[in-house]
């Protein structure tokens, strides 16, 4: 008796976990999602005090998630300088947009306002970070200048 329920035990387990491992699952989403940067285009030159208008289209083959975008100085970090009271500052922008629920495509518009207080001229980075409901992420960044109008080389 012993027997016949150890080896019934063991065969129903063995069925259930075969076919709870199914290799052939198709709702899984491993699709990466999409970023087409309209504006601004790479290598756009700004001054401090300017707008930069954004404008993207995301695009996901099940759902979108969040999209977050940001701009930073694309120094590499070091100055043999000594700060002084006037001293610039890199210019940084950080921002999540929320997007519409079930949303397979959506375009991002938004103005970016940089200041005008002692903005660090130079070579700057704008990137994308786009991920969908599934967690597959994709990136995108392009390079942008600000350089101050009084600034002399």
């Amino acid at each position: 008796m012993k027997n016949s329920i150890l080896k019934y035990t063991f065969v129903s387990a063995t069925a259930l976990f075969i076919s709870s491992c199914s290799s052939d699952d198709s709702s899984l989403d491993t699709t990466k999602p999409e970023i087409s940067l309209l504006t601004p285009k790479d290598d756009a030159h700004f001054h401090p005090g300017d707008v930069i208008s954004l404008e993207a289209i995301l695009k996901d083959n099940v759902e979108l998630g969040n999209v977050k975008v940001e701009v930073h100085s694309a120094a590499d970090g070091h100055t043999h300088q000594h700060k002084t009271a006037d001293a610039t500052v890199d210019f940084t922008f950080n921002k999540e947009y929320s997007i519409p629920a079930g949303s397979k495509e959506f375009v991002l518009k938004d103005n970016i306002q940089i200041t005008t207080d002692n903005v660090t001229s130079g070579h700057y980075h704008l990137g994308l970070h786009l991920t969908d409901k599934a967690g597959n992420e994709t990136e995108s960044f392009i390079e942008i200048e600000i350089a101050d109008h009084g600034h002399e080389h």
